[in-house]
């Protein structure tokens, strides 16, 4: 596999009459895994380094990979969240396919956020403000539905006020 990567030196990598940063090797062949790519860089790169900071440097690209795949879960199923409640407050209606593809993004996503908390890929409180982030985005499409009507102390109230005026303006006309 060392004929993949370009020579290393003390200094850097050398590729050709250059050297490159120092102590990154360059990788040549794209077929290659990234994990695959690091547990040969960290072989090859430094003969001096232990077995134990070796497996240390693969444990640490396992956990950095699976826990970039949780948050970008939780991103997706925000997105879809965002993308159905402005659909809903667009058109200010919700069929009973669109409240039921609500309620299951909602449910993914809170899902998904308390698994990265338990798992600590995320903080308690930037889990919390996601889950603020995707609530108030499902209460936007219901109140943009009529679905739900909020007292003046509660969240979403100024909303509810804007989309009464919208619903009047036409009727006014």
């Amino acid at each position: 596999m060392a004929s993949m990567f370009s020579t290393t030196s003390r200094m850097g990598v050398s590729c050709g009459s250059r050297v490159i940063a120092p102590q990154r090797a360059v990788l040549l062949a794209p077929a290659m895994s990234r994990r695959a790519a690091v547990q040969v860089m960290a072989a090859e790169q430094n003969k001096k380094r232990t077995d134990s900071a070796v497996k240390r440097a693969e444990l640490a690209e396992d956990r950095r990979m699976r826990n970039k795949s949780r948050k970008s879960a939780i991103a997706t199923y925000m997105k879809k969240v965002v993308k159905v409640a402005e659909s809903v407050t667009k058109t200010q209606a919700l069929d009973e396919q669109q409240l039921s593809q609500l309620e299951t993004f909602v449910a993914d996503a809170y899902c998904a956020i308390d698994k990265a908390v338990s798992k600590g890929t995320l903080h308690a409180n930037t889990a919390d403000r996601r889950k603020s982030r995707v609530a108030k985005y499902k209460r936007q499409a219901l109140i943009a539905a009529g679905l739900y009507a909020p007292q003046p102390e509660q969240p979403g109230y100024f909303f509810y006020q804007r989309m009464q005026a919208r619903k009047a303006a036409p009727a006014a006309n």
